[in-house]
């Protein structure tokens, strides 16, 4: 089989990273409002889904995300950003000021933000694989995040190693630009989907 061969390894491959590329250009247009952040990304991470289970429709797969997400999503975000917020403003008082305790104040409150995007890996990926309000999304964020530990520091490490690769050298920074933020989302996807499957299995049983 040859390199460019339509049903090649290579060209799939290809095909994928512009169909990703394409879905990351919507994701960014639509989080520039800012408020309209969280919807983007539901509706991103409901198409990547729809593109692993191999419908290609990224327009309207993105479109029906923003849909079916946005009130959801949109409270997610806000209270993430409001919770994010809180802790950058304490952390900066703990490091700035002369607090009681202040090493081990600021260490519990980094690991609690840390603890808190580690959840916030599962919670997209919840979403849209289970039905269930708030509470219940977040609540089973929470349990899949320390049930399945080594697959969430997987996850985590996508994202620190795109990271330290985009600060060390400027082509990865765009190379993330163009189509990282799908295609990391598109990996945890496959990484948590033998996690949800067995719940689905489960569930239809």
């Amino acid at each position: 089989m040859k390199l460019f061969d339509y049903d090649s390894g290579f060209m799939q491959f290809i095909t994928l990273l512009s169909r990703l590329t394409l879905l990351n250009i919507l994701w960014t247009v639509c989080c520039i409002p800012v408020v309209t952040a969280g919807a983007a990304t539901a509706a991103q991470y409901y198409s990547a889904q729809k593109l692993f289970e191999g419908d290609t429709h990224i327009f309207g797969n993105f479109r029906a995300g923003m849909r079916l997400y946005w009130r959801k999503s949109t409270i997610i975000w806000l209270f993430t950003a409001l919770l994010s917020s809180a802790f950058l403003i304490g952390f900066y008082i703990l490091t700035t000021a002369v607090v009681p305790g202040q090493t081990i104040l600021t260490s519990i409150s980094a690991l609690a933000f840390v603890t808190m995007l580690m959840i916030l890996l599962w919670v997209y990926p919840v979403m849209i694989h289970f039905t269930g309000n708030l509470r219940e999304i977040f609540f089973n964020a929470f349990v899949f995040t320390f049930m399945y530990a080594p697959i969430t520091l997987i996850a985590a490490a996508l994202y620190g190693l795109f990271a330290f690769l985009a600060f060390r050298y400027a082509i990865v920074l765009g190379l993330y630009l163009i189509f990282g933020q799908s295609l990391i989302v598109y990996a945890i996807l496959v990484l948590f989907g033998k996690v949800f499957q067995k719940y689905k299995t489960n569930q239809g049983n």
